[in-house]
């Protein structure tokens, strides 16, 4: 009930919309509400939308209460709908639909014969298109009267024919006689002889009763004739038509089809298939209707009138026989030629279509879908409506027809169950061998692709199921016993272990050779500078010897004076370890870069600032290789993180503020270390920008405004009428000072982006250390600041990278090296006016800020800002992601032990001593602990040395300018590390490579037992142990696994409730570290093969070293040796071949010296009857010394030259002790170096 009300409902709704779709005069809308299925109408065609408007609107108005209801409509539209068919059928030409649907029912048309449906169609289409032109569509009435008509001038026809039967009797007679001599007259033509001889006697004065000449009527007999050969002619012609259609041959239909006698129009020839076929087809629709096999056809001539023909006989005659019965199967020339029209215009519409067929398509399917999607909407809301109505009975008819068939089926089966389980067991059988042999054959013919199929399937799955064992929080427990073999520590991994071992040690070994060979480097160095000096000191004082006087005594005492005019790098023992505590301090300052870091913030920022920076970028050497370029940046890191760590309160800080840090890397990657990055990525774009710096850029409207009032006054001549002095929306009230604001912004854009483009797309040429600096704010600043938003995050980076960094070079690139300007030139005021305007966008862009107003020129710079800023975020993104400095510069634990060279750096007298003096002053908040490194090292330093401790000379040397020389005077140190991170010994025993090698020997243990029990018999074997996990039973297993997993509960490891979990996650967790440690092990074996062949580089150089300075050392005292042999040799020529000592000194004079300090037991007022005699020794590099007491030979002793250098190095005095004990007991004295 509720779905019938519902039903009637929306259908009186749709008849209201008709009626009001009516009144409203849009046939269109009109014809889209009939259209509505609520009003279940009969079929509409919109094509006569003007037709069912016009009607139904008079039915409208002639009804009771001016509506009309559903039976009305329904009446109406059947007989409306069919009256659109016949318009339609007579518009195409088609005559079989105009057949059908004038005598269709639902037109509703009277008296219509059938017989007369050729003459029907010739009225009404001479009423529907009146002078040549088709008019609106025939209604009912008008359809009604047209046949009529046609039925009255059949009526009046048929009674001039009786009267005419009658006539031809006399006619006859008439022209037969022989009076008449009328020749040729034919019997069987006297009722056309009649016809002719009428038309003609009306014709000449349109009366009928006028006399006929005899040569008129001889005329019109011929005429006749004439006529009937030509009837003839095309009744056989048809004839002929439908005997090759009978015959279905193309080639046949078409040649007779070509007959003149048919006189057909738009013949083509390659449509001889097309017309075999319709032609067919129409004779065999006809005979399905009933064939009455009459040998009569009729056949309509030009001028309207009938000639009867026998089909058998094949004689015709134009009176219609008593017999006749026209042939319904028979074709004539009206059905043929409408054939042969609709083949040809079925022709021309297919070659049109071939021209035109993609916008056929196109438009077919644009209106099919368009039909397709609103009868699809339409449906839907139809369904949408009433699915309440539509679900349940359809379920319940459903349920009951599935359970009737169901029923019936499970009672066939049943009764038949034996035969179906045959049936079924042989189906079942016979597919499933089917199945197989196919799935067979087809596994054969494709093995290659199944195998890449099967690889690729389980390296996918093996991909996605270690990618939840590594992401996974909880991975399935089917994953973790996938992997859980990666757990075992087999024979490779304790192999890499072992060899990772060894090759540690070789390597820690290699340093240490290394370092043995750095300090006999050194030793040797020294020995040699000692030599040299030595040397060079002993032969002065030989040339002086023969010279001394009182004047020279104070020069000499200083030449042989060795802790004088040396400085720093005397060889001496103090000056020697005063060198390498500031070696060693500038060391540690380099690699722990938070010293520096902290004193930077420590300093005033005053007048420390310019010193402070000074000194870092000397204490890197300005970045100049890749070691000081990594330390440098970590210095530049760790002060920003120390400052943003203690100074920044909030994130804009950094912004509002002047960090010294940002400061000094901003300037140092500007110049130094920036490697022309500003030229390379800002050159290219202002260059460009300065070629077009004529363009107007002022986006001002008021200046724009004054601009153009000088410019108009200046050309004129005359002052202008408007006022100069305007607000800016009075003056953008000008369509000129509009039109160049617009082209000055869009000039401003366009500059604006060629800079920005040059910056964005050169991101690879801005300077790592920046960059990195970069990222390291943001991370920073994210880490203090976890709420920050980004957009504010990378407002500061923006800060750093362009306003910083970038913003003064664009603004004045003369003054950065970024355009070369030749001497004296200097950029133009426009010019710079021009690049600070850009600088400012771009500022602006960074910091995302717009410009404050509301005019329109303020809102579309707004509008580009804004656009340009989310480039720039993605810009600052990309800036910074950069990898670590580590992996960047290469750089790890044994980098510093790989170098041949060590590092060396210059620094003035004046930078250490302020450095030295400022790191004592801090020393309490820069290393609180008593055991830091830096404490130790200013320790071993003590107090600020003076200026002559460091450069060994006085204000008054007549070579010194004054103190400011000495302060600036630079002193390399060759940086060392005091604290060794190899101190363990490499022999002592290690205790993880013990265990590796226990693991070994114990899986060998193993397997040595597994043998012996395989050959053991089976009643010596021991018995079941319960100890032993691998011989337990699979219950036994599992209770010893709840055991363990209740006391690890009980122990807290565990939750109870999450037991399950929390052991899949900690095995999910040692097979990730498993496999991140094997990478770290294959990782740091590389690595440590390729230190260990840098070590074995650096030896082989420092080998060669040694081996060049030991041979070095060799020949100077080689030479050394010789030199005193040849002179001793000489004086011994000289003297009569005498033998006398080289050198011979009294202890007097020794002491004097400083040489000798004192003799034991011996007062030194007898020194002078002591004597030294100094020769060479047996082997090179040695000397003999000889002492006698009052010419007595007292003792004897080997001097080694090298040993006396090295003590030298030491600082060792040169001091001999002569100890003489029991002298004249024993008759002999010691002498002790």
């Amino acid at each position: 009930a509720a779905n019938e009300e519902a039903r009637k409902a929306s259908m009186q709704a749709a008849v209201q919309s008709v009626n009001a779709a009516l009144r409203s005069g849009d046939p269109r809308q009109t014809v889209s509400r009939l259209m509505n299925p609520d009003l279940q109408l009969p079929p509409v065609f919109p094509s006569a939308a003007a037709l069912y408007h016009r009607e139904l609107g008079l039915l409208q108005r002639r009804a009771a209460q001016g509506e009309l209801q559903q039976e009305e409509l329904f009446v109406a539209v059947e007989m409306l709908s069919a009256v659109a068919l016949i318009n339609e059928a007579m518009v195409k030409g088609n005559r079989q639909q105009f057949c059908s649907s004038l005598v269709s029912s639902s037109a509703g048309l009277s008296d219509v014969d059938y017989t007369l449906m050729d003459r029907y169609s010739v009225c009404l289409c001479w009423g529907l298109f009146r002078d040549g032109q088709r008019s609106d569509l025939l209604t009912w009435n008008q359809l009604q009267e047209g046949i009529n008509e046609v039925n009255s001038s059949m009526q009046e026809e048929h009674q001039r024919k009786n009267t005419f039967i009658g006539n031809c009797e006399q006619l006859l007679s008439a022209l037969l006689a022989p009076s008449c001599g009328v020749e040729e007259v034919l019997p069987e033509n006297i009722s056309r002889y009649l016809m002719l001889l009428r038309k003609a006697q009306v014709r000449p004065h349109g009366l009928g009763g006028a006399s006929l000449w005899l040569t008129d009527i001889q005329e019109e007999v011929r005429r006749a004739n004439q006529q009937r050969q030509k009837a003839l002619k095309l009744c056989l012609a048809v004839a002929a038509v439908n005997q090759a259609v009978k015959e279905n041959r193309a080639n046949q239909t078409l040649r007779v089809l070509s007959l003149p006698e048919l006189q057909l129009q738009r013949l083509v020839s390659d449509c001889a298939n097309d017309y075999q076929r319709q032609l067919s087809s129409e004779v065999t629709q006809r005979r399905r209707a009933g064939d009455n096999r009459s040998p009569w056809v009729r056949v309509r001539l030009e001028d309207d009138s009938y000639f009867y023909f026998h089909l058998s006989k094949l004689e015709g005659t134009w009176d219609k026989p008593s017999d006749f019965i026209q042939n319904n199967v028979f074709v004539n020339r009206e059905d043929v030629q409408e054939v042969v029209s609709s083949v040809w215009s079925s022709h021309n519409r297919s070659a049109l279509w071939r021209s035109n067929e993609a916008l056929i398509v196109g438009l077919q399917a644009a209106c099919r879908g368009f039909l397709v999607r609103q009868g699809v909407e339409a449906r839907r809301r139809f369904l949408i409506r009433q699915t309440p109505a539509v679900v349940v009975p359809q379920a319940h008819w459903r349920r009951f027809v599935q359970q009737r068939a169901y029923r019936q089926r499970l009672q066939f089966l049943y009764l038949n169950w034996r035969a179906v389980v045959k049936i079924q067991s042989m189906v079942k059988m016979w597919l499933a061998r089917r199945r197989y042999r196919a799935r067979l054959n087809f596994f054969k013919r494709n093995v290659g692709a199944i195998i890449k199929i099967q690889a690729f399937f389980r390296a996918s799955r093996a991909r996605d199921q270690y990618r939840m064992l590594v992401h996974a929080d909880t991975p399935p427990l089917s994953v973790v016993r996938k992997f859980l073999h990666l757990l075992d520590m087999g024979d490779s991994d304790i192999r890499e272990e072992a060899e990772l071992l060894k090759m540690r040690e070789e390597v820690v070994r290699g340093i240490r050779f290394n370092r043995q060979l750095e300090s006999d480097l050194d030793l040797m160095d020294l020995k040699i500078g000692l030599l040299v000096r030595n040397r060079a000191t002993l032969q002065e004082v030989v040339s002086h010897c023969k010279k001394l006087t009182k004047k020279n005594k104070e020069q000499l005492s200083d030449m042989m004076d060795i802790q004088k005019n040396k400085g720093l790098k005397a060889l001496s023992r103090d000056k020697r370890e005063k060198l390498e505590g500031y070696q060693h301090l500038f060391y540690l300052l380099q690699t722990q870069p938070l010293y520096l870091a902290q004193l930077l913030f420590l300093l005033p920022p005053s007048g420390s600032a310019s010193f402070m920076e000074t000194l870092v970028f000397s204490l890197f050497n300005y970045g100049s290789d890749r070691r000081d370029a990594f330390l440098l940046l970590q210095l530049f890191t760790a002060a920003l993180r120390y400052e943003i760590r203690l100074k920044v309160e909030q994130p804009k800080d950094v912004v509002t503020g002047n960090p010294v840090v940002i400061k000094m890397l901003v300037n140092f990657y500007r110049h130094a270390g920036g490697d022309g990055a500003l030229r390379h990525i800002l050159a290219p774009a202002l260059q460009d920008v300065l070629q077009d710096s004529s363009v107007s850029i002022k986006t001002d409207p008021v200046e724009v405004y004054k601009t153009w009032i000088n410019q108009s006054e200046s050309r004129t001549g005359l002052k202008s009428c408007l006022p100069y002095d305007v607000s800016a929306e009075e003056a953008l009230s000008h369509p000129e000072v509009q039109r160049r604001v617009d082209i000055a912004i869009i000039n401003l854009k366009n500059m604006t982006e060629r800079v920005f483009k040059a910056i964005i797309s050169n991101l690879s040429k801005l300077p790592y250390g920046l960059r990195y600096t970069a990222k390291v704010l943001r991370d920073a600043l994210k880490a203090k600041f976890p709420r920050a938003r980004e957009d504010e995050l990378y407002k500061i980076v923006g800060n750093l990278v362009y306003y910083r960094y970038m913003n003064p070079a664009v603004v004045a690139p003369d003054g950065f090296d970024v355009l070369e300007r030749s001497a004296g030139s200097a950029l133009q005021p426009d010019v710079r006016h021009l690049l600070g305007t850009i600088a400012r966008m771009l500022q602006h862009a960074a910091a995302n800020k717009h410009f404050h107003g509301d005019g329109g020129h303020i809102r579309a710079l707004n509008e580009y800002i804004s656009q340009m800023h989310g480039k720039f975020r993605r810009f600052l993104v990309s800036v910074c992601d950069v990898p670590e400095p580590d992996e960047r510069f290469s750089m790890d634990e044994f980098s510093e032990l790989l170098n041949v060279t060590r590092p060396v750096i210059y620094v003035s007298v004046s930078e250490l001593i302020n450095t030295h003096k400022l790191l004592l002053e801090h020393q309490e908040t820069l290393c609180p602990d008593s055991s830091d490194p830096l404490r130790l090292l200013l320790q071993d330093l003590g107090s600020v040395p003076t200026l002559q401790d460091l450069t060994g000379e006085t204000c008054s040397s007549p070579v010194d300018h004054g103190p400011e020389s000495a302060l600036t005077h630079e002193i390399s140190l060759t940086l060392t590390n005091k604290f060794d991170i190899f101190n363990d010994d490499v022999d002592k025993p290690d205790a993880r490579g013990l265990l590796l090698r226990l693991a070994s020997c114990h899986d060998w243990l193993v397997q040595r037992r597994t043998q012996q029990d395989a050959r053991t018999p089976d009643k010596l074997k021991r018995n079941q142990s319960l100890i032993a996990n691998g011989k337990l039973s699979l219950e036994e297993k599992k209770r010893k696994i709840l055991r363990n997993l209740r006391r690890l509960e009980g122990l807290g490891v565990l939750r109870q409730d999450e037991s399950e979990r929390q052991i899949l996650q900690m095995l999910a967790k040692d097979i990730r570290q498993q496999r991140l440690r094997r990478q770290r092990r294959g990782a740091e074996l590389v690595k440590l093969r390729q230190t260990l062949s840098s070590l074995q580089t650096k030896s082989r150089f420092h080998s060669e070293q040694v081996d060049y300075y030991r041979h070095y050392i060799t020949s100077c005292l080689d030479n050394l040796t010789k030199n005193s042999k040849s002179t001793n040799k000489k004086t011994a020529e000289s003297k009569g071949k005498k033998k006398v000592p080289a050198l011979s000194y009294s202890a007097t004079r020794l002491q004097e010296k400083g040489v000798l300090i004192e003799i034991q037991d011996l007062p030194s007022t007898q020194f002078k009857n002591v004597v030294f005699d100094i020769v060479p020794g047996p082997e090179k590099g040695s000397f003999r010394v000889k002492t006698r007491f009052l010419g007595v030979e007292m003792e004897e002793f080997l001097l080694q030259y090298q040993v006396r250098l090295h003590q030298c190095s030491l600082n060792w005095a040169l001091t001999w002790v002569t100890q003489n004990k029991h002298s004249a007991r024993h008759g002999r004295s010691y002498l002790y170096l």
